[in-house]
């Protein structure tokens, strides 16, 4: 299965500081000067800093890395259980029913392979007839892989959210720095600061729903009290090249329509109808997401050019990182949403009713 593939910028957070501790080796007697002089004086000195590396800001970054410790560690616990695609996920909530044996046994290998991938549309409606529990299995199914989208979405966030910290942890340190330097005033000190605490708070409640996000996968698979953390992919499934088409909806209705009661099968024209529509809306967003993605990829390697060549400020630099990282976030984000309306369409198109959309 493809993965989104994040183009995450380099660490910044270790370029800027090897710059923090060149501005904050200023000597108190530069300090006193006219401040766009001090400014001069400063740059240049960074500057002179980095020319001492045979390969300039490529070096630096290896050599702060090498004398600098993380702002933030990951604090993830090695897994007890795995669960690398949603199709396991699937697998493993069927498994804590066990009184559905036979009904599994009666939809055969086959269809629960279609069904565990979330190729629900490769399933014949006509099977519904003859196995029983039918539609409490394919809500099991269904719960069980939106939970794994919700899980994998939340954790792979929550690293984006780590990093998006680290930039303003590292913009705020050198904000501090540029002060001390009389470059900068208390008043854009503060500003810093607070731009500073708004993203922790946004980390702390990221750190929350990724915890309730695994809380949810564990008892939607009946797992709760059994395991207490899950292995997951780093991403997401891509988006399909072409969405489902209004063709294949209206095909997959006739069918199943055919095989359901006649109140059902008119409740089901109006369900089906709700859920295209916003499987429609989830793939368009999706789609513009990986748009603004491509836009922000190309700003932040354009950015990383100007600045190794001193045409832009580290606060350029910091800046371009932190919207291409938000922008990471919105295409995980809206390709959850799109995977959710996804297995919402494909259930009501198997006379499932029980969506909630």
């Amino acid at each position: 299965m493809n993965r989104i593939s994040f183009l995450r910028p380099r660490p910044l957070w270790l370029a800027t500081l090897g710059l923090c501790a060149l501005i904050g080796s200023a000597s108190a007697e530069q300090a006193k000067q006219d401040p766009l002089e001090q400014e001069t004086i400063d740059w240049r000195k960074a500057n002179d800093g980095v020319s001492q590396f045979e390969r300039g800001h490529a070096d630096v970054l290896k050599w702060d890395k090498a004398n600098s410790n993380p702002v933030k560690d990951l604090p993830f616990a090695t897994p007890d259980v795995m669960m690398p695609t949603a199709d396991v996920a699937v697998r493993l909530a069927w498994r804590g029913h066990p009184a559905w044996a036979d009904s599994l046994a009666q939809l055969g290998t086959a269809n629960q392979a279609h069904i565990a991938a979330g190729n629900w549309l490769e399933v014949d409606p006509a099977v519904r007839r003859r196995v029983e529990d039918f539609d409490e299995i394919l809500e099991a199914a269904a719960d069980a892989r939106k939970a794994w989208f919700e899980v994998v979405a939340a954790q792979t966030g929550l690293k984006l959210q780590y990093e998006i910290e680290e930039a303003y942890a590292t913009a705020g340190e050198l904000a501090r720095r540029m002060v001390r330097v009389g470059n900068w005033s208390r008043l854009e000190q503060a500003q810093s600061q607070s731009r500073l605490i708004a993203v922790k708070q946004q980390t702390l409640k990221t750190q929350l729903e990724a915890e309730q996000a695994q809380v949810h996968l564990f008892k939607a698979l009946r797992l709760r009290g059994v395991y207490s953390t899950v292995g997951l992919p780093e991403a997401l499934s891509d988006l399909p090249k072409q969405a489902i088409s209004a063709d294949t909806v209206d095909k997959a209705l006739t069918s199943i329509r055919a095989v359901l009661p006649r109140s059902e099968a008119i409740y089901s024209q109006s369900t089906v109808s709700q859920a295209f529509s916003a499987y429609k809306a989830s793939y368009s967003m999706a789609q513009l997401a990986l748009d603004e993605q491509k836009v922000n990829v190309f700003m932040y390697d354009e950015t990383v050019l100007r600045y190794n060549g001193m045409l832009l400020s580290v606060w350029d630099l910091l800046a371009q990182s932190s919207a291409k990282l938000h922008a990471d976030l919105a295409v995980l984000n809206a390709q959850r949403d799109y995977l959710m309306a996804e297995t919402n369409l494909q259930m009501t198109l198997q006379g499932v009713t029980a969506a909630k959309f």
